[in-house]
C-alpha cells in the first residue's frame, strides 16, 4: 500500500514541462490557421477543452500543491512572498522585454507605436502589474493568421501572483490547520464554477476556472496523507475513463476535470522518478518555455510557406527550449538562488542620532 513516503518522489517539474509543450501544440493551431477548430482536444471534447486549455489548468493545479507547500515550509510571510516574488517577476520582466524585441524586429508596422509616450507608459504599468494589455496591439503581426497578439500566454502570470496572495492570506489567518474550512471555501468556489459552466456563462479566460483549479490542488496537498492511500492503478484508469466519457457530453469534462485531474496528478508527481526526466529537478525549463513560446510562434506563422501547426510546433519546439534554457540559468535561477538571503528592516528614525536641535 502507497505512503505519504512517495511525495519525497518528485515528478511535477518534468510533468510540467510536458504541459508547457502541450501548450506550444495548442497555439500551433489558431497562430497557423487563424482558427481553434483543428485543434485535437476541441474536437475531442466538443469543445469543452483544448490542449492548452487544459494544460494551464493543470499548472494551476500543481501550483496549488506546491505554493501551500511552499507557504507551508516558510519560515515567514516576508520569506514566503520573497520566493513567490523571485520565482515570478524576473522571468516575467525579461519576456515581456524580449516579446517587444521580437514583435519590432519581425512587425514593421509595430514600431510606430513601441514610439508612443501612451504605449511606453503602459509596458511599464504592465511589468509592474504583472500585465499583458500592451501584448495586443494592432499593429502586431497584422497579415498574420492570429493578428494583434504579440504574447498570448502572459494573461494568466498575474491570475497565478493572485492566487500565491490568497494562500498568505489563508495562512496569515492560521487556516491551514483547520483544513476542512478550506475544504468547504474550495467547494463553494467550485459550486459557483460549476453554476457559471451550466448556464453557459464559463469561458477558458475565467478567474473562477482557474481558482477552483488551484484550491483543489491546494486541498490535494493538504490532504494528501488520506488520498495517498487509495492511489492505485485501477483507481486511475477508471478516473481516465471517467475523464473520456465526460468528454461526450458537454459540459461534464469541465466540471469533472479538477477532481480527476487532482487525483492523477497526485499519483503521477507524488509516483517513482523517472529516470529519463531527472535532469528536470535542476533545470526547471518549464516557466520559459511557457514565456517565449507565443511569440516564437508568431514569428514562425508570418512566413505563409510555415503556415502548418506541425511545421509550427518542430520549429517552436527547439527554439523556445533554448530561450527556456537561457531564460534558466542567466535569469531564473540567478534569482532563486537569492530566495534565502536574511533581510531585515529597520526604523530609520530610531537609527539616526537626535540633534540637540531637535529636542
Amino acid at each position: 500500500m502507497p505512503t505519504v513516503e512517495r511525495e519525497h518522489f518528485n515528478n511535477f517539474n518534468a510533468v510540467r514541462l510536458f504541459l508547457a509543450v502541450l501548450v506550444i501544440v495548442s497555439h500551433a493551431f489558431p497562430l497557423s490557421y487563424g482558427g481553434e477548430g483543428r485543434e485535437p482536444l476541441i474536437r475531442i471534447t466538443a469543445g469543452q477543452d483544448s490542449l492548452g486549455g487544459m494544460a494551464v489548468n493543470l499548472f494551476f493545479l500543481i501550483s496549488g500543491m506546491l505554493i501551500t507547500a511552499s507557504w507551508l515550509r516558510s519560515k515567514s510571510m516576508q520569506n514566503y512572498l520573497f520566493k513567490r516574488i523571485l520565482r515570478i517577476y524576473p522571468g516575467f520582466l525579461v519576456a515581456n522585454a524580449v516579446s517587444v524585441v521580437i514583435a519590432v524586429a519581425f512587425s514593421p508596422a509595430f514600431r510606430h507605436t513601441v514610439a508612443s509616450r501612451a504605449w511606453v507608459y503602459g509596458f511599464f504599468h504592465d511589468l509592474v502589474f504583472l500585465g499583458s494589455l500592451n501584448m495586443i496591439q494592432p499593429n502586431a503581426f497584422a497579415a498574420n493568421p492570429l493578428p494583434s497578439a504579440i504574447n498570448g500566454s502572459l494573461w494568466t502570470i498575474s491570475i497565478e501572483f493572485g492566487c500565491y496572495l490568497l494562500v498568505a492570506i489563508l495562512g496569515l489567518f492560521c487556516l491551514f490547520k483547520r483544513r476542512k474550512l478550506i475544504l468547504l471555501f474550495a467547494l463553494g468556489v467550485w459550486l459557483f464554477y460549476v453554476a457559471k459552466v451550466f448556464f453557459g456563462r464559463e469561458s477558458w479566460l475565467s478567474e473562477s476556472r482557474y481558482l477552483s483549479f488551484f484550491l483543489a490542488g491546494m486541498l490535494c496537498w493538504l490532504f494528501r496523507d488520506k488520498i495517498i492511500r487509495v492511489l492505485s492503478v485501477p483507481v486511475g484508469v477508471a478516473c481516465a475513463g471517467a475523464l473520456l466519457l465526460s468528454s461526450r457530453f458537454p459540459p461534464s469534462w469541465s466540471v469533472i476535470f479538477p477532481v480527476i485531474g487532482s487525483y492523477m496528478i497526485l499519483s503521477i508527481g507524488t509516483g517513482r522518478r523517472w529516470r529519463f526526466t531527472r535532469w528536470t529537478e535542476k533545470t526547471d525549463l518549464s516557466y520559459g518555455i511557457y514565456l517565449y513560446a507565443f511569440p516564437v510562434q508568431q514569428v514562425i506563422a508570418s512566413f505563409p510557406s510555415l503556415r502548418y501547426a506541425v511545421f509550427n510546433f518542430l520549429i517552436a519546439l527547439p527554439v523556445t527550449a533554448g530561450l527556456a534554457w537561457l531564460s534558466w540559468h542567466f535569469v531564473e535561477e540567478p534569482f532563486l538562488r537569492m530566495k534565502n538571503l536574511q533581510m531585515t528592516d529597520f526604523d530609520p528614525a530610531v537609527a539616526a542620532p537626535i540633534s540637540a536641535t531637535t529636542r
